[in-house]
């Protein structure tokens, strides 16, 4: 059981290098569903949503490097104080 103050994370934090990586991962696989999109390789709606998906979690990323909160890429409540938290 994690004895820091945060119970929410069962694993070292993310460095900030592999933060901005993974912010660029996303975007990347974003890009890559508009293209596929555009050639026809996957349906236009379900590459829209994927798209809107990703480049969310990129922001929610982003989010929690600017403000040192994470944050859902759903609703964007921070993570453990949702409607859901016990």
């Amino acid at each position: 059981m994690p004895t820091n103050n945060d119970e929410t994370i069962p694993h070292p934090p993310a460095s900030l290098e592999e933060k901005q990586s993974a912010i660029a991962q996303w975007n990347a696989l974003a890009d890559e569903q508009d293209r596929a999109a555009a050639l026809g390789i996957t349906h236009a709606s379900v590459a829209k949503y994927n798209a809107s998906l990703y480049r969310r979690t990129a922001r929610s990323i982003q989010h929690e490097i600017d403000t040192g909160t994470a944050v859902c890429v759903c609703c964007f409540k921070p993570i453990g104080r949702g409607s859901l938290a016990h």
